[in-house]
C-alpha cells in the first residue's frame, strides 16, 4: 500500500472516530433528559412489593442519571461503528449499490428486532421473575429488602441491555462466516472457552450466587449454540 493510501486511510479512519465521539456526547446530551422517567418506570415495572430504593450518597441519583444517559450513548454509538464495519465488510463483494442499500437497510431492521426482543426477554420476563425469587428468598427467613437505588437500576439496565445484545449472536456469526472472517470450525473449536466467557460476563452482572449465575448464563449460552447450528446451512462468499 503507498504512502498517499496510507494517508488517505487514516484521514476517513480520523473522520470516522471523530464522528462517533460527536454521536457519543450527542447521544449523552439528548438522552440525560429522560433517565428520570427510565428510573421510575423500573422502579414501577421490576420492583418487588414490599421492597424499597434508598440512596445512599447525595450524588448516587445523579451519577446514576449520567450512567443511564452513557448506557443509551453507547448503545447509538455502537450501532455507527457496526454500520462502519459492516459497510467496509460489504465492499469485498461486488454487489450493486442498490443490492448493498437494500441489505444494509434489510439488516438494520433485523437487528432492531432482534434487540428489542432480548432486551423485552430480559425486562418483562426474566428480570420480574428473577428478582421476585431473590426478594421472596430472602423475605422467607425475615430479611426486609432494601436496595440502593443505583445499585438496582445498573443491575436492571445492563442486563436488559446484554439480553438485548446477546439475541444478536446469531446474526453476527451469519455475518462473520458468510463473509468468511470466521470459521464455524474455529468457534466450535473455543465453544468452552467462549461458555467459560459468558459465565464470567454473568458473575460480573449478578448477585454473587450460582443460581443467579445460571439465569443468566444459560440464555447466552443458548444463543451461542443456536449461532453455531445456524452456521451450519451457511456458505461463505469468498
Amino acid at each position: 500500500m503507498s504512502y498517499e493510501n496510507i494517508s488517505t486511510a487514516l484521514i476517513v479512519i480520523k473522520k470516522k472516530l471523530t464522528l462517533l465521539v460527536f454521536v457519543l456526547i450527542f447521544g449523552f446530551i439528548l438522552s440525560f433528559p429522560f433517565t428520570g422517567r427510565v428510573i421510575n418506570s423500573i422502579n414501577t415495572d421490576i420492583l418487588p412489593e414490599g421492597a424499597s430504593v434508598i440512596y445512599l450518597s447525595p450524588v448516587e441519583v445523579m451519577l446514576l442519571k449520567f450512567k443511564m444517559a452513557l448506557i443509551a450513548s453507547v448503545l447509538i454509538t455502537i450501532a455507527l461503528a457496526a454500520y462502519y464495519v459492516y459497510s467496509a465488510v460489504r465492499k469485498r463483494t461486488n454487489k450493486s449499490i442498490y443490492t448493498s442499500c437494500l441489505s444494509i437497510f434489510l439488516i438494520g431492521l433485523i437487528i432492531i428486532f432482534l434487540f428489542l426482543l432480548g432486551a423485552g426477554y430480559a425486562y418483562y420476563l426474566m428480570l420480574p421473575f428473577f428478582i421476585g425469587y431473590l426478594f421472596h428468598n430472602a423475605a422467607s427467613i425475615g430479611v426486609v429488602a432494601t436496595y440502593s437505588i443505583a445499585e438496582f437500576i445498573s443491575f436492571i439496565a445492563l442486563t436488559t441491555v446484554i439480553f438485548g445484545l446477546v439475541f444478536e449472536f446469531p446474526l453476527i456469526v451469519i455475518i462473520l462466516i458468510r463473509n468468511g472472517l470466521v470459521d464455524r470450525n474455529t468457534l466450535k473449536h473455543y465453544r468452552y472457552h467462549i461458555y467459560i466467557g459468558l459465565l464470567v460476563l454473568s458473575a460480573l452482572i449478578t448477585p454473587p450466587d450460582v443460581f443467579s449465575q445460571i439465569i443468566i448464563a444459560g440464555p447466552l449460552i443458548l444463543f451461542f449454540e443456536i449461532s453455531l447450528l445456524m452456521a451450519r446451512f451457511i456458505r461463505t462468499t469468498t
